[in-house]
Parts: C-alpha cells; structure tokens; sequence
C-alpha cells in the first residue's frame, strides 16, 4: 500500500461508468444536500476527484462533479428521491454510497468520502459527518 501521500496525488481522468463494489449493501444516509469531502485514511483530501450521481432505479448518470483543491464537492438542485454517490480517483477501489435526499432532513449533514485501495473485504467508503 502507498504511503498517504502518495495516495493525494491529483487522479488521472476516470470514466462515469457505475460501479458497485460493496460486499453487503449499505443503508442509504439522508441528506437535504449532497455535500461532502473526499480523503484518503489519513484525511489528506483528493483534488479533482470524481463524484457521480445516479439514479438508484436503472443507475443512470444524474450529475457529475469534481472536488476542489480542499477534496470538497457539492451537488446542487438535486430532486428528493433515492440516489447512488460513486467516487472515482485513480486506480483506488471506487465507492459506492446510497443517499436519499429529503427537504425533511434537520441539521447540515456532510458526506465524507474516505477512499483507499480495494482489498479482500475493504473498499472506499462514505460516513456522515
């Protein structure tokens, strides 16, 4: 495994493809927003990852965007409804994250990201924060 330096790195170009690598299915975290940041295990953020959204029905590609130089990302006028976050950076294990977004969820939740490289039973992953 990369020191957590090495893993900061700025990422190649990846594709939107939809990936799922998760052993068991998460359950999905609520939001209002879908706002986060996007690290390695050390909380060393990733600039220019990619974060796509897709439908969690026939997983088609809603929106995707980059991380900023601080690792942040936000996804913007997103219609209540149940969705997939996918985080894309280099060769890393990508993640997959169910979210629902609700105007009723209370208080201002981030997604946290924590990307690393995909093993036998670990791959990235999302929290709230």
């Amino acid at each position: 495994m990369p020191a957590p330096s090495a893993l900061a790195q700025p990422a190649p170009q990846t594709n939107d493809a939809y990936e799922d690598h998760n052993q068991s299915p998460p359950r999905a975290l609520d939001f209002s927003i879908i706002e986060g940041h996007i690290h390695d295990p050390g909380k060393i953020p990733y600039p220019d990852a990619s974060v796509l959204l897709f439908t969690e029905q026939g997983h088609t590609l809603v929106a995707s965007v980059k991380s900023d130089h601080n690792g942040r990302f936000e996804f913007a006028k997103i219609k209540p409804g149940l969705y997939r976050v996918v985080a894309k950076v280099g060769n890393l294990c990508p993640a997959n994250i169910p979210v629902k977004v609700s105007s009723f969820v209370l208080g201002h939740r981030r997604l946290q990201i924590t990307m690393q490289p995909g093993g036998l039973d670990t791959c990235s992953y999302g929290t709230l924060k």
